[in-house]
């Protein structure tokens, strides 16, 4: 929902650290420099050459020279151009507050924010990038935009540094171990090697053989890190013998390639020709994976003649030994991936085998069954298992998607983007799935109860996303098609949605006869899912409609219960937020805090799942202001806004849900002030989902209001002790700038008492708030003031 003007955050979504990240001061000085000057800074070079590293170790040294953050959205994986915008949107959080997240949409959330975006992997998505950097830039005065790709963008202002391999030992050069320190290939070899084994360092035995293998290798990162692995198995010496070898027969190759990436080819030819014929073309089948695969799905795609099912496994495992593929994650099921270069190159040797269509048409076939599966199985213990891997699949997913909607049947493109309605729904990809839906319906319409299927699923996410007129017109084609069509379940889940159009709108009188319709079908077919989202709506729109809000908690209870006993837990939590709503209206706050917090158990039970928590933080911040909590509601309105960001999903669409925010938020504007509520729904936002988890169900003491500085009170006596200095893991530098805060100290009168950059000062006056969970300065005195 929309709320307080905030920011998408002052971190940004960047890995806390780069890995295996050698030298390139230059580069970065470099890059500082282009951005202070140029809006759009575009990094160049081979593929396997650092361009991702150099972009996220930038941005990672720039994070505090940009106000509302450092944004990485990650591009290798997306095939299709017209999700590019989709991509973007997802990594700023904002997908889901238009209708549709285009590059306008995007321009106008980031015109007034002071921000740098890092787009990763560009070159085969040129194009569309070029056309969503143009529009942003253009409309957006303080953005910057850093770029990685193999080309540029070549679109006017843009300034391109081409990053180099690492530097290299001159053939003529006689190094001593102390000599090659000083060489990034040596470096980054000696630190994977380490990895590899460890104890392992550069002495006068082998330090020749060091030079001579990132000579070799002419500083390649990516060909460092995937000769260096075969140590496991092979000497310096046999590993740089292979190499010199095989790259002397690559003479006559291309004359127009460059000779780094004849390099990183002979690399890769080299890795094949170390395979066996089933390991090769194993590798070639597991191309068309993206993303990731498991196990069970590498048996079904990859195993047809002359590859047995029961080889797959111990393909898999020579394979993870010969670094073509590695093991990720420490999950319940393992999960392999593989490096982007080395999938490109094994599909290349796909399509010289003439497999490529059979193979992709399985992998398109054991994605919709596992979309099949995961929607047939929604209301079952295996429901947060399969929204897990739902979403790991997502690149899969994708791929899939974009083979059914271009060579299979209508029937089962419709099916298959259909049956992943929940987790587009829940997971907040509501445009996306729009989108796959659109293309699915655009395909030679037939006569069938998968098309009826996939129009009422848009039409839900089309009401959901606030676009009513269009989810009806989609609703209205789904009834005409279904009265032609013999009965099936789609007949009841008309209904549903229909009553849903009307529940957004504030028609809640119309609603409600709706769900009774849709509920009766759905009994009638023992349709359990559908039974359970009709409870849950039936009871919110009963209690929305009436003078008792009461009248709505028969069917919440029962959509509860239902759910509990079949081992469900999204509906579940989803009628237990809308019991704190109505609880919430009928005065009963303690009724409704028990509801929410219970809702709130969700998110222990399935990883990353923020819609339901986010509708639960937020009802409990309307129940903290009903009790003139008002900083802890504030707070709580906060950390919802993030889920809601995080999730990439809205509801600002739904009146009633609009109205009591918005009634909520003018009463704390009220009474706190406009710079006191946004200082503490800014701290709010600013927390993890643990730290608003912990919040909303108050296992930790909520800090302390902000003390009236009309009239200095000292601290609340009736909030708990202050935790002593020492306890709270602020750096003696942080408790030096803490006491000059107390003494009334602006930011840069602080900045100019220790001889340090205005920035610097500000970024550890923000380290302390976070450290204190204060959201004031005024409250760092009187904290201090307390331990004295």
């Amino acid at each position: 929902m929309s709320t307080a003007t905030s920011t998408p955050g002052s971190l940004g979504n960047l890995p806390a650290e780069v890995t295996s990240f050698v030298g390139r001061r230059h580069e970065l000085t470099g890059v500082r420099r282009m951005l202070s000057t140029s809006r759009l800074v575009t990094l160049t070079g081979a593929g396997g050459v650092g361009k991702t590293r150099l972009a996220q170790h930038a941005g990672l040294e720039l994070r505090r020279a940009f106000r509302d953050g450092v944004w990485l959205a990650e591009l290798a994986e997306l095939r299709d151009p017209d999700l590019v915008t989709v991509t973007v949107a997802e990594a700023l959080g904002v997908r889901e507050e238009s209708v549709r997240p285009d590059a306008p949409g995007l321009a106008t959330f980031l015109a007034d924010r002071q921000a740098l975006l890092i787009l990763d992997n560009c070159e085969h998505l040129v194009a569309a990038c070029a056309d969503l950097v143009e529009t942003l830039l253009r409309s957006c005065p303080h953005l910057r935009v850093l770029v990685t790709s193999r080309q540029a963008l070549r679109i006017t202002g843009e300034a391109t540094l081409t990053v180099q391999p690492l530097s290299v030992p001159a053939s003529d050069l006689a190094c001593t171990p102390a000599d090659l320190s000083r060489f990034e290939a040596a470096s980054l070899l000696v630190e994977r090697a380490t990895a590899v084994l460890p104890g392992f360092e550069v002495t006068d035995a082998n330090c020749a053989t060091v030079t001579a293998l990132c000579q070799a290798l002419e500083g390649m990162p990516l060909a460092i890190e995937l000769a260096v692995a075969r140590l496991r198995v092979l000497t310096l010496e046999e590993i740089l013998e292979r190499l010199t070898d095989r790259y002397r027969l690559l003479t006559t190759g291309a004359r127009n390639a460059p000779a780094r990436q004849q390099t990183l080819r002979a690399l890769i030819d080299w890795s094949w020709d170390l395979c066996s014929e089933p390991e090769r073309r194993l590798w070639s089948r597991l191309s068309v994976f993206s993303g990731g695969l498991e196990l069970d799905a590498a048996e079904q795609v990859c195993a047809f003649a002359p590859l047995a099912p029961e080889s797959i496994l111990d393909l898999i495992a020579s394979l993870v030994d010969k670094s073509v593929i590695f093991r990720v994650g420490d999950g319940r099921r393992a999960r392999y991936k593989m490096l982007e270069v080395v999938r490109e190159y094994g599909a290349a040797r796909l399509a010289e085998a003439g497999e490529q269509p059979e193979v992709a048409r399985r992998h398109c076939d054991w994605f919709a069954e596992l979309a099949r599966y995961g929607d047939v199985h929604w209301a079952s213990p295996d429901q947060a298992a399969l929204m897990l891997r739902l979403r790991h699949e997502q690149a899969n997913l994708r791929v899939a998607l974009e083979y059914a909607v271009g060579s299979a049947a209508p029937e089962v493109a419709l099916r298959f983007a259909a049956d992943l309605q929940n987790h587009w729904f829940v997971r907040g990809f509501l445009s996306e799935g729009r989108h796959w839906l659109d293309r699915a319906c655009e395909m030679p319409p037939p006569r069938h109860w998968t098309r009826a299927r996939a129009l009422r699923v848009a039409s839900w996410i089309a009401c959901v996303q606030g676009d009513l007129a269009r989810a009806s017109a989609l609703l209205s084609e789904a009834k005409e098609l279904v009265a032609t069509l013999p009965p099936t379940p789609e007949q009841a889940f008309v209904p549903v949605v229909e009553g849903n159009i009307a529940m957004f709108a504030g028609d809640h009188a119309t609603a409600v006869p709706l769900f009774e319709e849709a509920l009766a079908g759905f009994r009638a077919q023992d349709v359990r899912a559908g039974e359970l989202w009709c409870l849950a709506v039936l009871g919110l729109a009963r209690g929305l409609s009436s003078a008792e809000p009461s009248d709505g908690y028969a069917d919440l209870t029962a959509c509860r219960d239902l759910a509990a006993s079949h081992g469900e837990v999204w509906w579940r939590s989803f009628a237990l937020w809308a019991l704190c709503v109505l609880r919430w209206r009928a005065d009963d706050h303690a009724g409704a805090t028990t509801a929410a917090k219970e809702s709130l158990e969700i998110g222990t039970v399935v990883e990353d799942e923020q819609f339901t928590v986010g509708l639960s933080l937020e009802a409990l911040g309307w129940v903290a202001a009903s009790l003139r909590r008002d900083q802890r509601a504030a707070q709580l309105l906060g950390a919802s806004d993030r889920m809601w960001r995080a999730m990439h999903a809205s509801l600002s669409s739904f009146r009633a849900l609009r109205d009591f925010h918005d009634e909520v938020t003018s009463e704390l504007r009220a009474r706190l002030g406009d710079r006191a509520f946004e200082a503490a729904f800014d701290h709010g936002a600013a927390l993890t989902p643990a730290e608003a988890m912990a919040l909303a169900v108050e296992r930790m003491p909520a800090p302390r209001p902000a003390p009236d500085t009309r009239v200095s009170r000292g601290p609340d006596p009736g909030t708990p002790e202050p935790a002593r200095l020492g306890g709270l893991g602020l750096t003696p530098r942080e408790r030096e700038v803490a006491a000059l805060v107390a003494e009334g100290l602006t930011n840069r009168e602080i900045a100019a008492r220790l001889v340090v950059a205005q920035r610097t000062a500000e970024g550890h006056v923000e380290n302390i708030l976070s450290k204190l969970g204060f959201t004031s300065r005024a409250q760092v005195a009187a904290w201090l003031a307390a331990q004295r």
